[in-house]
């Protein structure tokens, strides 16, 4: 899956879990800055989310990590 259509999927997981929302983004924010570590089926269940969808979701979020590793914090 190339990078668009990655995003597109993550922004169809956002809309269908409602993460936007404000309580639910702030909790999302929150365990992923915690640095907990768990597979994507652990995540799912506690995202209540797909196993495929949550591996999309986490996968696009690490790819902007990359990004901002690779080009944003090496200036």
């Amino acid at each position: 899956m190339d990078l668009l259509e990655q995003k597109k999927e993550f922004e169809i997981i956002v809309k269908k879990y409602n993460l936007q929302d404000i309580d639910k983004a702030e909790e999302l924010s929150k365990f992923l800055l915690s640095g907990k570590k768990i597979s994507f089926k652990e995540f799912a269940v506690l995202f209540a989310m797909d196993e495929d969808e949550a591996k999309i979701f986490l996968s696009f979020i690490l790819k902007g990590i990359e990004f901002k590793e690779n080009y944003l914090d090496k200036k």
